[in-house]
């Protein structure tokens, strides 16, 4: 297949509701899609609507108190923060230097925890806002149109039939896997985190499909289902 490069990426936000949520924070580290080796980095805390009347009248969920705490977010220091069309902007040009033919199918691939249901809800929306948009698909124009990688979906995957998993999320991971709490809840330490458990996974999935047998592997007609 064509390489592409990674972007593992984690918005911070003042609420649980992806679609009405106000993004505090935006991290992003840039992978080397042959080698997983960093490329790049990005890191913006970003300036939501403070007032929460204003915030609702605008169609967004005011920031939430326990929101804040999680994330280690106070309103003084968000209140100085850049405002998202800067931030995206920014953030539009990082992702845009590993677009390597400057086209959609060889954009970067968008890698996270949980982004399918979540963070790329947040990139739809920050995209049809401030740009690139497909109207016609009406869909983010940023990243590869084809692929995501969700390593919350990834995990599943893996560990799906073990029953003595009870949780796959990330805090379980961090403790399953011997990674520090530090800073969890900071895009950029939720960031790091999941790249290096991605990498992880993505060596041994590498290493497996080179063992796996799927050529003609049903032309015995011996089929599952």
């Amino acid at each position: 297949m064509a390489i592409r490069d990674y972007i593992v990426f984690d918005f911070e936000t003042g609420s649980r509701n992806p679609r009405k949520t106000q993004p505090t924070q935006i991290a992003a580290l840039a992978l080397d899609g042959r080698n997983f080796k960093l490329k790049g980095t990005f890191n913006s805390e970003i300036r939501p609507v403070m007032d929460d009347e204003k915030a609702i009248e605008m169609g967004f969920d005011p920031l939430e108190d326990e929101a804040l705490r999680i994330t280690g977010k106070n309103r003084e220091d968000l209140a100085k923060a850049p405002l998202p069309k800067t931030v995206w902007k920014k953030f539009c040009d990082f992702v845009n230097q590993y677009n390597w033919k400057g086209t959609q199918f060889f954009a970067p691939i968008p890698a996270g925890f949980n982004i399918i249901g979540f963070d790329m809800i947040i990139v739809d929306r920050l995209c049809k806002a401030y740009g690139p948009y497909d109207k016609e698909r009406q869909q983010q124009k940023l990243f590869n149109k084809i692929y995501k990688v969700d390593m919350m979906d990834n995990m599943f995957m893996w560990t799906e039939g073990d029953p003595s998993i009870k949780s796959i999320s990330m805090d379980s991971l961090r403790d399953r896997m011997g990674l520090s709490k530090e800073n969890a809840h900071d895009a950029l330490q939720d960031v790091k985190d999941t790249a290096n458990i991605m990498i992880k996974f993505m060596k041994t999935h590498r290493a497996v499909y080179r063992n796996l047998t799927i050529d003609k592997a049903f032309a015995d007609g011996e089929l599952y289902v």
